[in-house]
């Protein structure tokens, strides 16, 4: 079941192995992906992403390796925020530390070509810094419509998709030479971007360089194909892997679909027009939610099985003492509450609230680190929490290009040195196609309220507190006018902030 019958199917140029081959036959590769040395040995940093992961499918049942390793070993943060809650603006923020309104990435459309300093980027950061930096999986929206199968800037290796994401039929560049995957069970991507990050763990494993790995899996995005459900049986190519034996069975139908009170919401009359109008959902369409739910806890369970694998490796290779390790989603995703019965980019608690952990070990912090975390973080604080780890590297390319960062370091909430802001406030800001037509938003997220503002008259207001599920908005209520304005106030200035310092800081 190894890759070396593909490799020679494919005729890999001059007799390179490529990643996946050498993890899949643990030849122990020694591939050129660094220059020598530079300065002490630093923490080594692993960014494990996932693709429309809600926190529906976050738990140890459907995720034990990854809650005994890096949720029960670590910090688990329960306002980690998606800002905004959409693919590639939100991988832009991991990349730049910045809101969209300071990297250039509003949308999925057109995505990387957006993307203000390109060779500014957390990677470049960390590679300049002495780090051997890699990238694997899925980067930002039409990158490889840019840029082809060459790697992007900062990055020692590449093996991510080079056109579109997939289970299934995919291709890869890797390092610029194209792979191609096809349907077969070892073909599956989750277990083909494990066995190449085993790969390159294996490689830097020892070395005098620390390292920096952006693991960033397709699941458990939606994908066509789900099929039919029977007894105790769920068809769900190309989502999920089989298990042995049953080449298109998934055991996860056992799995009701979660109904908090927000599911169907029987009352949207308060909400925004493009809500207020969604009939209620039928009998027909919860059978079919039902079935992506319980298909994208197969897809969950697939991948925890490989993150247990790379725990594994790290371990065997005497890195998982210098190893931070940091997982997220990119957004959330909608199983019916509101009536909404797909889709992520609307600021709703399902779309903007994430799977956000990170795991520290004891020797690379100064105390004990919290089992949990009310701090509202997002994707903005990747970037800032690393390069403080890292020693502080500048934000800049050779040519001096350097960035403002918007997001903070999380490493007082650590168990680090320093302060975060108790009730601080995280911006959403989305310009993209919604529901056929343009679409864009600005909204604010603190610890404890959530108010939107769609321009016009369409405004959210949501005491999270008293009304978790957001049944209630209270934008307009006689009731709330002064706390409205104060957040409108502070929304604004958000939306025009730089940086966490002077008079345009961010919260």
């Amino acid at each position: 079941m190894g890759f070396l019958p593909l490799l020679v199917q494919r005729r890999i140029s001059r007799g390179r192995l490529g990643l996946a081959v050498c993890a899949a036959l643990a030849l122990g590769c020694a591939l050129p992906w660094g220059a020598a040395a530079q300065g002490p040995q630093r923490p080594n940093f692993v960014v494990i992403q996932v693709d429309d992961q809600a926190n529906n499918t976050f738990n140890p049942d459907i995720m034990p390796n990854t809650f005994s390793w890096i949720v029960d070993g670590g910090t688990r943060f329960e306002n980690g925020l998606a800002a905004p809650p959409l693919c590639c603006p939100d991988r832009a923020g991991v990349l730049t530390g910045q809101y969209p309104h300071n990297n250039g990435v509003f949308s999925n459309e057109p995505g990387y070509p957006a993307l203000l300093d390109k060779h500014s980027t957390l990677p470049v950061w960390l590679h300049r810094a002495g780090y051997r930096t890699a990238l694997i999986g899925k980067f930002l929206n039409h990158y490889a419509d840019f840029a082809g199968a060459t790697p992007a800037p900062g990055f020692d290796h590449w093996f991510a998709f080079d056109a579109h994401p997939g289970y299934y039929n995919y291709g890869v560049s890797d390092d610029g030479h194209h792979l191609q995957f096809g349907h077969a069970r070892k073909d599956y991507s989750t277990h083909v971007f494990t066995a190449a990050a085993r790969s390159f763990i294996g490689d830097a494993a020892g070395g005098r360089r620390p390292f920096f790995m952006w693991l960033a899996y397709n699941s458990p995005h939606d994908s066509p194909g789900a099929g039919e459900m029977g007894k105790r049986r769920v068809h769900c190519p190309p989502l999920a892997p089989s298990p042995p034996g049953h080449p298109a069975l998934v055991p996860f139908t056992h799995l009701p679909l979660p109904e908090d009170p927000s599911f169907n919401e029987a009352d949207v009359s308060d909400k925004p027009p493009w809500v207020s109008g969604l009939t209620p959902i039928d009998e027909n369409r919860t059978a079919r939610l039902t079935l992506r739910y319980q298909c994208t806890a197969a897809t969950m369970n697939a991948t925890d099985r490989d993150i247990g694998k790379l725990r594994k490796e790290l371990a065997d290779t005497g890195e998982l003492s210098k190893t931070i390790v940091i997982y997220l989603s990119d957004n959330g995703y909608y199983f019916g509450e509101h009536r909404l019965t797909r889709g992520k980019v609307l600021p709703y608690e399902p779309g903007l609230q994430v799977p956000f952990a990170v795991r520290v070990p004891p020797a690379l912090r100064d105390g004990a680190q919290p089992g949990t975390s009310v701090a509202t973080v997002s994707n903005t604080d990747v970037a800032p929490t690393l390069l403080d780890f890292a020693g502080d590297p500048a934000p800049c390319n050779r040519a001096g290009n350097c960035r403002v960062l918007d997001g903070r370091s999380m490493r007082p909430l650590l168990g680090g040195p320093g302060t975060f802001p108790e009730d601080r406030g995280v911006l959403a800001e989305i310009n993209t196609q919604f529901n056929g037509g343009p679409f864009a938003y600005e909204a604010i997220r603190t610890p404890d309220r959530l108010y939107a503002d769609y321009g016009g008259s369409n405004r959210e207001l949501y005491n999270l507190d008293s009304d978790p599920f957001e049944l209630d908005n209270l934008a307009g209520s006689p009731g709330f006018v002064g706390e409205q304005v104060g957040l409108a106030s502070r929304l604004a200035a958000l939306a025009g902030c730089s940086g966490t310092v002077g008079p345009t800081a961010c919260e």
